[in-house]
Parts: structure tokens; C-alpha cells; sequence
């Protein structure tokens, strides 16, 4: 085996391990902590006098956009070997979906603007800030809940399906992925078109499944990376081109 590549390999799983757990650990705890406002019919006064909150919240939304991206780029070495045009499609997936997560937190600061600015006025009952602020958090709703969903599932199915093929990872690992994106999907469409109620019991119950696939290949990828063997095999494969 190539001492190089191993060692590449084994770098390589590292990042991408920490990179998960970063896109998904730190919006996680501050959906927990600093999200109550944005849920209550007065967000629209409640924002403002918990401006700091909305403000965390917004950074680690950013941080998972971030981590989005860099998944794919991480990931771009280990499944170039089995095909480059899918490995730059798990790229453009990820990144397209870490656009999508700036975009909600830029939705947040805007939300948050609208709010100060509705304080200030004397918080009337009739004027223009309901509206405006109701458009802001609907588009923000359909990105958080629909639109970055799409090319996050399309480009994760791509790189289970070659997980899955080439066993670098263990296939009950891949198969759990690509079976929970399943279900995701199912509660994606259902809040959306509201058979469920976004962000409701239902819906988490249809996510917790990736939520913890993602965190159990995190950890497999920091502490055993991807399989030697396979590694070997690709390693061969680029050597034979």
C-alpha cells in the first residue's frame, strides 16, 4: 500500500469527520438555546430585546454553511478515483447548500434589523414591519426546511452510493445514510406542502435518523478513517491510469 496515500487517506477522513460534527453540533445546541424568539407570534418584538441570541444563532448557522462546503471539498481526493464528474457533483451540491445556510443566516440579520427597527417606531400595530418581516421569515422557512435539503440529500446520496460500492466505509454505514436521507425527505416534503407541521415532532422524529448517521460517521472517520483495503485498491486503480 502507498504509505502517501494512506496517510492522505487517513488526513483526509480526519477533516471530513470534524467538518461533520461542526455542521451539525453547533446550530443543534443553539436551535436549543437561542431559538425561542424566532418561534413566538411577538418574534417580531422579541427578537429585539434578544439580539445577542439571534445573533449566535445566526454565526452558527454560517459555521454550518461552512462545514457544508468544506464536506465536499474534504471528501473530493477519496471519490475523484471513482469518478471525477461525481466527486465535483458532491462538491457543487455541498457548496450550493452552504449558500443556501448563509443565506438563512443573512435572513436571520435582516429579521433582527426589522425588529430593532419595529421597537424603535413604538412597535405599532398596523405598518409596514409585519408584512416585510412575515415575507423575510417564509423565505427563511422554505430555505431551512426545503431548498437546502435537495442538494444536500443529492450530493450525500452520491457519496453513500459509492461508500456503499467501494465498502471505504462499513456498507451497514452507508445503507443507514442513504435510508435516513429517505426519510428526511419524506418529512421535508410532508412540512413543506403541510401535511406535518414544520419543525414539529413528526418532522424531527423523520430527521433524528441522519442527525445520528452523521454523527456515528463522524466518529468513525476520526478514530478508523476509511478502510485500508479500499484505499489500497484506489490507490492501485490511479497508479494502473
Amino acid at each position: 500500500m502507498n504509505e502517501v496515500s494512506m496517510s492522505n487517506s487517513r488526513n483526509n477522513a480526519r477533516i471530513t469527520g470534524v467538518l461533520f460534527i461542526l455542521g451539525t453540533v453547533p446550530v443543534m445546541v443553539a436551535m436549543s438555546l437561542w431559538s425561542q424568539s424566532l418561534s413566538s407570534p411577538d418574534y417580531l418584538s422579541l427578537m429585539a430585546a434578544h439580539s445577542n441570541d439571534v445573533l449566535l444563532l445566526a454565526l452558527s448557522i454560517m459555521l454550518m454553511g461552512l462545514a457544508c462546503a468544506g464536506i465536499g471539498i474534504s471528501m473530493y481526493p477519496i471519490l475523484k478515483p471513482h469518478g471525477e464528474a461525481l466527486a465535483l457533483g458532491v462538491i457543487g451540491f455541498r457548496v450550493m447548500e452552504g449558500t443556501l445556510q448563509l443565506a438563512s443566516a443573512i435572513s436571520l440579520a435582516v429579521l433582527l434589523a426589522l425588529s430593532q427597527e419595529f421597537v424603535k417606531a413604538g412597535s405599532p400595530a398596523d405598518s409596514f414591519f409585519q408584512p416585510a418581516a412575515a415575507v423575510v421569515q417564509s423565505v427563511r422557512d422554505w430555505i431551512s426546511n426545503g431548498f437546502y435539503l435537495f442538494p444536500w440529500c443529492t450530493g450525500a446520496t452520491i457519496y453513500y452510493t459509492i461508500f456503499y460500492r467501494t465498502r471505504l466505509l462499513p456498507r451497514w454505514l452507508s445503507a443507514w445514510g442513504l435510508l435516513s436521507l429517505l426519510l428526511m425527505l419524506i418529512g421535508a416534503f410532508s412540512g413543506m406542502f403541510g401535511l406535518i407541521e414544520a419543525f414539529s415532532p413528526p418532522q424531527m422524529l423523520l430527521m433524528f435518523p441522519i442527525m445520528l448517521q452523521e454523527m456515528v460517521l463522524a466518529v468513525w472517520l476520526i478514530v478508523k478513517g476509511f478502510y485500508p483495503s479500499a484505499v489500497a485498491a484506489q490507490s492501485a486503480k490511479i497508479e494502473m491510469n
